[in-house]
């Protein structure tokens, strides 16, 4: 409320100043400079105060987190106090102007006026980046204020420990994937794909440099003979490095026209190949919290590496981020759940087993569905707005033994990776125990498991990959 607050006086303080702009400027004579700079400078800070309050950060959330909506509706049932304000300054000014010329020589006064008006101009540029600066800092939560990813504390178990395994370069990574040459590959939110390479293996890539570029919102990397698959807005393409100089030189397209950003910031998303050879992916849903009319969202699709045989593979998932094969060659997946209505509890995200031709639920049912509608429920349910992202089964011999086969996710808007332990029953189902591996993360988004035996994290918001190891001297 009191960052509302704080919000709303900004936004009234630009206004009036551009009020008075506007009225030296429409006064005319020597003021037409002043007014015109005042108002230009208020109209600057309310474009940036706009923007701030509307755009996101990356795919996060704007720097400004306050309901810029809300605040224009206020705005405009303050429009009388604005015009009082304007008021007030001008007969102060005028009747300092009429003392001023009845008490100071000439040059005095003239002296004075520059004064008071070059003083006015700077001061009010000063004020305003000052306080959006503040707000920025305010809006913030705490775990986000630091983003150098050396600084901030990761807590883990017993035993394991994190270190920064490359950061910089890049501008905010998206998903990871092993290479075949045991580099890693990494998807950045500028469109860009990068390999770090740790060529000494002492847990620190040496050196980081550019594979391909030009994609949009790529978000899904897998490997499959040969070829990188890479995932991005609306398309799948896979690339590939003919020449083995580490740039690829050959991009085809594998499928296109998916729905993306029709709600943002749903799209198609993380891929996973099978043991069939089909690569299977996730697309978001084109509606929030509607019913889905577009046979190529809300579900689960497949489709051969050569780009033939598109079909359906489950729905009923509002934005599955990213799919994962575990050594059973089942397939799991995380899906996020709508906002809900005002003054209700939001549905909870999701952790699910996808099996061919089910449905999930979505939009009717979240969570636990009733029993016999038809659906299928989740085997782990995560709070409201966690927004569970990548997804990676541990596949290494480095961390104890009840480690192996787990599933890693994600979980964005908890700065966490939640470790999954999963049993299989008589019937073939699954169930599932969720336990938190690790916080402190800023924006945690994928996880794979390197060829040193290693978990690795991709963290947005940090421009940092970090490198979790386990030390059994150091375990209780």
């Amino acid at each position: 409320m009191l960052l509302s607050l704080l919000t709303l006086a900004i936004l009234t303080f630009c206004s009036s100043v551009g009020i008075v702009g506007a009225a030296l400027l429409w006064r005319g004579r020597g003021w037409r400079i002043v007014g015109g700079v005042l108002l230009a400078q208020a109209l600057l800070a309310i474009a940036a105060l706009v923007a701030l309050s509307t755009l996101p950060f990356g795919i996060g959330d704007p720097l400004i987190r306050v309901p810029f909506r809300d605040l224009l509706v206020q705005t405009l049932g303050s429009a009388a106090v604005i015009g009082g304000v304007a008021a007030l300054v001008y007969l102060i000014a005028r009747w300092s102007r009429t003392r001023l010329l009845r008490e100071r020589a000439p040059d005095e006064k003239r002296a004075g006026r520059r004064l008071a008006v070059v003083g006015l101009l700077i001061a009010i540029p000063l004020v305003a980046a000052g306080s959006m600066f503040g707000l920025v800092r305010a809006s913030t939560p705490e775990r986000e204020r630091e983003r150098d990813p050396s600084k901030r504390p990761i807590t883990l178990g017993r035993g394991f420990a994190s270190n920064v395994f490359v950061q910089g370069t890049m501008d905010n990574p998206t998903t990871i994937a092993f290479g075949p040459d045991n580099k890693l590959y990494i998807a950045d939110i500028s469109g860009a794909l990068w390999v770090a390479e740790d060529a000494n293996q002492d847990g620190v890539a040496e050196n980081i440099k550019q594979f391909a570029n030009g994609f949009a919102l790529l978000v899904g990397l897998a490997w499959h003979d040969g070829e990188l698959f890479a995932a991005s807005s609306g398309k799948i393409e896979a690339l590939r490095d003919s020449n083995a100089d580490g740039v690829a030189d050959q991009r085809r397209l594998v499928v296109g026209d998916l729905p993306s950003m029709v709600v943002k910031p749903h799209s198609n998303n993380g891929m996973a190949f099978g043991a069939d050879g089909r690569l299977y992916f996730g697309v978001g849903s084109t509606t929030e919290g509607q019913v889905e009319d577009n046979p190529l969202a809300a579900g689960i699709f497949s489709i051969k590496p050569d780009g033939s045989d598109l079909k359906v593979f489950a729905h009923g998932l509002g934005n599955t981020f990213d799919v994962a094969f575990n050594s059973a060659g089942a397939l799991f997946g995380g899906d996020n759940g709508p906002g809900g209505e005002p003054g209700m509890d939001d549905p909870p995200d999701e952790f699910n087993y996808l099996i061919e031709g089910e449905h999930y639920g979505y939009p009717y049912f979240y969570g636990d569905p009733p029993k016999s509608n038809g659906t299928r429920g989740a085997i782990v349910t995560f709070p409201a707005h966690s927004t569970p992202t990548g997804v990676s089964f541990y596949s290494g011999a480095t961390y104890p033994a009840q480690f192996r086969d787990n599933a890693f996710i994600t979980l964005w808007n908890r700065g966490e990776v939640a470790r999954i332990e999963l049993a299989r029953t008589s019937g073939g189902d699954y169930l599932a125990r969720s336990t938190t591996f690790g916080s402190g993360f800023l924006y945690p988004i994928d996880t794979a498991t390197g060829p040193d035996g290693n978990l690795y994290v991709a963290d947005f918001g940090t421009s940092a990959i970090y490198r979790i190891t386990y030390d059994a001297s150091q375990a209780p």
